[in-house]
């Protein structure tokens, strides 16, 4: 089993600056969106960029910055079928 936290839909284009694409958890009722899934029905994982601006807040913390965060950057240039998927 794995513990997934859901992220919104892709937005319909990336961003024109960076070429990537911002994700923002999702919510309800001011709680993270989480489910518990079996492996089998993960078709693959992804790496996430934190969004954290033009300065890194110091309220963040290595074991807690997941939890602080709630807008990341998809990482595109982590593998060629990642890359190729996307562009």
């Amino acid at each position: 089993l794995a513990y997934i936290e859901w992220f919104m839909p892709f937005p319909s284009a990336p961003d024109q600056h960076s070429g990537l694409y911002k994700l923002s958890q999702s919510f309800h009722g001011g709680e993270k969106l989480a489910s518990i899934m079996p492996l089998a029905n993960i078709l693959r994982s992804v790496h996430l960029i934190l969004n954290f601006g033009a300065v890194i807040p110091q309220e963040w913390m290595s074991d807690t910055v997941l939890d602080d965060c709630n807008i990341f950057w998809l990482n595109l240039y982590l593998d060629r079928y990642t890359f190729c998927l996307f562009k």
